[in-house]
C-alpha cells in the first residue's frame, strides 16, 4: 500500500520549494471518485476553495489557471505518470507579476519527476514483500535444513526500504534536483550519503563524455581535495576497479571469511584503500543508467559493511542521481558535443561485439568510401547511328508517271543496273509526230530544190531542222524515262514498288544509293558532357543488330548541330570505324546501338555522382 507519509512529504517540499504557496492539496484520480492524499500546510485548512480546481483539470486534462484577486491565483496541475492521468495538485499563489508563471510550472514538472519515482519506489517495496512473504510461506513447510538453506538463499535478495530511509531517499532526489551543474551535484550527494550512513568519507567519480577517464568529482565534507595524494588515488583506483568489472563491490577486514561467494571478484585496490586508511570496510557502488556506467561511489567506513537496507538505499539514491548526473552531462556538453555523444553511442551499439550486422554494414561502408577514390577508365556512354560517307539520290528527270520498278530497299546494285522505267508513251506519240512532220518538211524542201524555189527551199529548211531538234530532245527525254544506278551500292530508300502509275514531278527523289563500303558513326551527346569530347579519342561501338561484335571507334569530328531529342539538348558526334573491312559486310546504313568513347582516368565517386553534382552547381547558381 501507497505511503501516506511519503506523499505527504512530497507535497511539504514541492510547496517550499515553489515559495509563493499558500495552501496545496496532492488528489489521485480513484476510479470512482478523486481521493485526496495529502494537504499542505496542515490537514486543517479550507479545502473547498481547492476542490473546485480538480474536476476542470480531470475534464480538460491540462493546467488550469484561475485570477482570485490582482495578485492571487488558484492552479490546478495534471500529474501525468507513464502516460496515464494520475491526479492533481491543487494550490493558492501570491504571485507579484504573471511572469513568475513559467518558473513555477517548470517546478512543477520537476516535482512530478518526483512523484514518478516515488509510486515506482513504493511498487518496488510491494513486490519485495510479497515476494519475502512467500518465501516464508515456503520455508515453514520445508524442513529444518531445507529451512535454512533457503534463509540462506533468502539473504542474497535485499528487504525493502524501511520508512526513515524511504523518507531520505525522497530528501536526497529533491537536494539533487536543486543544482544548477555537476560538480553541486555530486558534492551534496556525497554529504548526504556521508552524513546518512555515519560514513568516514564518501567520495564520486565519474567518467568523461566517452566512458575512458575516470574524474574524482566530489568527496564528503571537502571543498577543495588534491587529486594527487596518495588517498585520493587509492580512491580513484578502487572505483576503477569496479567500473572495469561492472559490479557492486564490498570489502571489510574478514571479507576471505564472510563472502565467499565473491571471491570471484577482483579486490586488489579495495583491500589497499582499506588497510592503507586503516578503515573496516569499503564498499564501491556503480552508477548506471541503462548499460552504461557513468561512474561510481566509494564509502569508507570505519565499522563493519553496510546493512541490507542501507546497501539498497545507496543503490537507489545511485540509480536516480545518474539519471540526474547524465541530464546535467548532457545540459553542459552543449549542441554539438550531444550529437558527437549520441552519434558514438549509436556506433558502439551497431558495432558491438554481438552485432555480426553493424559490423558487416560498417565493412561495407569503409569498401564503398575507398572505392570512392579509386581511378577508374571513364567512357561516355551515347546513342549511335551508323551511316555510309557518301550517298546518291535518283531523282524524278520531269514531270511523268511510274512504270515498272526494279530495284527495292536494301538491294546492292552495280551500276548502270536499272532501277524504274517511266511512262513513255507520250513521248514517243509526241515523237512519231514530230518525226512526220520532219519528213514533210523534207519533201518540201526537196520540191522546192527542184522548182528552183529558193525562198520556199530556205523555209522549209529551217522547219526541217528545228523538227530534227525537236526529235533529238524527246530522244533525250525517252532516254531519261530509265532511271539507272549512277554508282555501285545499297538502295536505302523507301519502298516505292507500290507506287506503280502514281504521278511524279520533276526533281522528286525516287532512290537513294549508298555508295562503297565506307561507314561513319554518329553519336548523340548530351551537352553536359560535350566539353570532355575531343577530336582523336578513342571509343568502341555495339550493334542492337550485331550485340556479339564490338568496332572500334576513333573520334573524327565534334558538329556544332545539335538537336532536341526526348525533351533534352544533343550534339552530334562524328566517329570513323578503324579496321572494319573484313566486318563491313554485316552492316547495313542506319543500324543503330551503343557508342563509348574513352574519356580517361577519373575517380569512381565522380563517375558516380558528376551528373548531380553539375546538377546542384547548376540549379543552386
Amino acid at each position: 500500500m501507497q505511503s501516506l507519509k511519503a506523499f505527504k512529504l512530497w507535497l511539504s517540499m514541492q510547496c517550499q520549494m515553489l515559495g509563493n504557496v499558500q495552501a496545496a492539496m496532492l488528489v489521485q484520480c480513484a476510479p470512482d471518485h478523486p481521493q485526496i492524499l495529502a494537504k499542505w500546510p496542515s490537514t486543517e485548512i479550507d479545502s473547498t476553495l481547492l476542490r473546485s480546481a480538480i474536476q476542470p483539470v480531470l475534464e480538460k486534462q491540462r493546467l488550469h489557471l484561475q485570477l482570485l484577486d490582482s495578485q492571487h491565483y488558484l492552479l490546478g496541475y495534471p500529474l501525468v505518470i507513464d502516460g496515464q492521468q494520475w491526479g492533481v495538485l491543487v494550490c493558492t499563489l501570491a504571485l507579484a507579476d504573471k511572469k513568475e508563471l513559467p518558473a513555477i510550472l517548470k517546478w512543477l514538472k520537476l516535482g512530478q519527476f518526483w512523484l514518478q519515482f516515488i509510486l515506482h519506489i513504493t511498487a518496488q517495496e510491494s513486490a519485495l514483500v510479497e515476494n519475502a512473504q512467500s518465501e516464508k510461506d515456503q520455508t515453514e513447510a520445508v524442513s529444518t535444513s531445507e529451512a535454512d538453506a533457503a534463509s540462506a538463499k533468502a539473504q542474497i535478495t535485499l528487504p525493502p526500504l524501511n520508512e526513515s530511509l524511504n523518507t531520505a531517499l525522497v530528501q536526497i532526489n529533491a537536494s539533487l534536483l536543486k543544482e544548477n551543474s555537476l560538480q553541486e551535484t555530486g558534492i551534496t550527494l556525497v554529504n548526504l550519503l556521508a552524513g546518512l550512513l555515519q560514513a568516514t568519507r564518501v567520495s564520486l567519480g565519474v567518467l568523461d563524455g566517452q566512458g575512458k577517464n575516470l574524474h574524482l568529482e566530489a568527496v564528503s565534507f571537502s571543498a577543495n581535495f588534491d587529486k594527487r595524494t596518495q588517498a585520493m588515488l587509492a580512491i580513484r583506483e578502487a572505483m576503477a576497479e569496479a567500473i572495469d568489472q561492472g559490479m557492486r563491490i564490498n570489502y571489510a577486514v574478514d571479507d576471505d571469511e564472510q563472502n565467499p561467494g565473491e571471491s570471484v571478484l577482483i579486490k586488489q585496490a579495495h583491500q589497499h584503500l582499506l588497510h592503507a586508511q586503516q578503515l573496516q570496510s569499503v564498499s564501491s557502488f556503480l552508477l548506471r543508467k541503462g548499460e552504461r556506467i557513468l561512474g561510481a561511489i566509494t564509502i569508507e567506513l570505519d565499522r563493519r559493511l553496510l546493512t541490507a537496507d542501507q546497501e539498497l538505499f545507496v543503490q537507489q539514491a545511485a540509480h536516480s542521481a545518474a539519471a540526474i548526473m547524465l541530464l546535467q552531462q548532457q545540459a553542459a556538453a552543449g549542441f554539438w558535443q550531444g550529437i558527437k555523444h549520441n552519434i558514438v553511442t549509436r556506433l558502439q551499439k551497431l558495432l558491438g561485439p554481438d552485432s555480426w550486422r553493424g559490423k558487416l554494414i560498417a565493412i561495407t561502408a569503409v569498401v564503398l568510401l575507398v572505392a570512392l577514390f579509386v581511378p577508374v577508365t571513364y567512357h561516355l556512354s551515347a546513342d549511335a547511328n551508323l551511316q555510309t560517307t557518301e550517298k546518291h539520290l535518283v531523282v524524278s528527270p520531269q514531270d511523268a508517271y511510274l512504270g515498272k520498278i526494279s530495284a527495292r530497299p536494301g538491294d546492292a546494285i552495280k551500276k548502270g543496273a536499272l532501277l524504274a522505267q517511266l511512262n513513255d508513251e507520250d513521248l514517243r506519240l509526241e515523237r512519231r509526230k514530230i518525226a512526220s512532220q520532219a519528213q514533210q518538211y523534207r519533201q518540201a524542201y526537196d520540191s522546192a530544190l527542184a522548182n528552183s524555189n529558193r525562198v520556199e527551199a530556205a523555209i522549209a529548211s529551217a522547219q526541217l531542222d528545228q523538227a530534227t531538234i525537236q526529235v533529238q530532245l524527246l530522244d533525250q527525254q525517252l532516254a531519261r524515262t530509265q532511271l539507272v544506278a549512277p554508282v555501285d551500292g545499297i538502295v536505302v530508300s523507301d519502298d516505292i514498288s507500290q507506287t506503280q502509275g502514281a504521278p511524279v514531278k520533276q526533281g522528286d527523289v525516287l532512290f537513294e544509293i549508298a555508295a562503297g563500303q565506307n561507314y561513319r558513326v554518329q553519336l548523340f551527346v548530351d551537352e553536359r558532357d560535350i566539353a570532355q569530347v575531343q577530336a582523336g579519342q578513342p571509343g568502341a561501338l555495339k550493334l542492337t543488330s550485331l550485340p556479339t561484335e564490338v568496332f572500334n571507334l576513333r573520334v573524327k569530328a565534334i558538329t556544332p548541330i545539335s538537336e532536341v531529342r526526348e525533351g533534352r539538348n544533343y550534339f552530334r558526334v562524328e566517329l570513323e570505324i578503324d579496321g572494319a573491312a573484313e566486318k563491313s559486310v554485316l552492316l547495313r546504313p542506319g543500324m543503330t546501338g551503343t557508342g563509348k568513347v574513352q574519356i580517361g582516368k577519373r575517380a569512381l565517386g565522380w563517375i558516380w555522382f558528376h551528373d548531380l553534382w553539375h546538377w546542384l552547381r547548376l540549379n543552386l547558381w
